[in-house]
């Protein structure tokens, strides 16, 4: 009688391919989540850079809208200006009138000014579009990196009530400059508050603002507006 015995042979890894296996994995599963982290980063850049291309589009937005319903025709003079009732006033002697009589350099209704804590403050008296035959105050000025504006109450009398601190507006924020240059025909342009008379009025405003993110560099930006 003859035993017939079979061996049967397993096959199975190693512990050194199983940890070659592992290693290879952890590999590629870093590359990926590297790439997946670079993409979520770049992503987000993105967002923030179209959010904050969206504020400064508003903004420049909203500066337009104020130029252009700005008010083109001299105000009412108030109380103060009018002579007392009871008082006689005498004509002033006829004076010789220069060929080229000087005049402001922006229109009537409109001033840019400079203060101590505020590096430049914008101020124009506008038609109020919620209130038809009103007008209103407004101001822009920068404070702190951050672009504020401010809207006084529309009114048909004169004087026009003036924009309160309390009902300022944060425009836009992460400003490091905002400047104003006015276009003074066959002249140039100049810079905003300007020093002196001109010969004629502005044709056109340049607005510009800088911006930074974080602690990079400062982006400008520039928008011509023309004064009609």
């Amino acid at each position: 009688m003859t035993l017939i015995t079979r061996s049967s042979r397993q096959h199975g890894f190693t512990l050194i391919e199983v940890m070659i296996a592992i290693m290879i994995m952890a590999v590629i599963s870093l590359i990926s989540w590297r790439g997946l982290d670079s993409m979520t980063r770049a992503n987000t850049q993105l967002e923030m850079r179209s959010e904050e291309n969206t504020r400064l589009m508003h903004t420049l937005q909203q500066l337009e809208h104020d130029l252009a319903w700005r008010t083109t025709t001299e105000l009412p003079a108030g109380a103060l200006d009018m002579p007392e009732q009871g008082t006689e006033t005498t004509p002033d002697k006829p004076t010789l009138q220069p060929q080229a009589p000087l005049m402001s350099l922006l229109p009537v209704g409109m001033d840019v000014r400079r203060l101590n804590q505020i590096p430049l403050q914008l101020e124009l008296v506008r038609a109020a579009p919620a209130a038809p035959g009103q007008w209103q105050r407004v101001r822009w000025w920068l404070q702190a990196g951050t672009l504020y504006r401010s809207a006084g109450q529309p009114t048909n009398s004169y004087p026009l009530p003036t924009p309160k601190n309390a009902d300022k507006v944060a425009v836009l924020e992460g400003v490091a400059s905002f400047d104003i240059r006015a276009w003074e025909p066959q002249q140039g342009w100049r810079q905003l508050p300007a020093t002196g008379r001109s010969l004629t009025p502005a044709s056109g405003l340049e607005i510009r603002l800088g911006t930074r993110r974080s602690a990079g560099p400062v982006t400008h930006y520039r928008r011509v507006l023309a004064l009609k």
